[in-house]
């Protein structure tokens, strides 16, 4: 099982990305699960690593896709200077998709779509 995150500002106006060493191009952070993680765990975690950030997410916040999942959330505390520096180059905050991207544009828009939708409908939970 894979996992990976689309994490935005608190305001909505930015997400984070990764710049993979390994591909040579923007990506959402994300990664494989070890056994017995459940999705959101794996998306925790992997955010962590390779972000330095903490991700504020819930458990329904996410999109099957094939053997994977998706979590949507918003970029918590952290400093990126904490990230795995092996596997990643850089960590931005982008208001649009950067064009040297890892993987085909049509595979990120969609679900950017879905994250905003939901998470300005669910957007109260930044303040409970």
């Amino acid at each position: 099982m894979w996992t990976y995150v689309i994490a935005f500002t608190a305001d909505m106006k930015g997400f984070m990305m990764v710049r993979s060493r390994k591909r040579g191009g923007w990506e959402m952070p994300g990664g494989k699960a070890f056994d017995g993680e459940t999705p959101l765990e794996a998306s925790l975690r992997e955010f962590r690593e390779e972000t330095g950030h903490m991700l504020i997410s819930r458990e329904e916040w996410v999109a099957t896709i094939g053997n994977g999942f998706v979590h949507f959330g918003y970029i918590g505390e952290g400093d990126e200077r904490r990230r795995c520096l092996e596997e990643i180059e850089e960590v931005e905050v982008f208001e649009d998709l950067p064009i040297d991207l890892a993987y085909p544009k049509m595979e990120y828009e969609p679900l950017l779509s879905m994250a905003r939708v939901l998470l300005l409908k669910e957007g109260a939970f930044l303040t409970e």
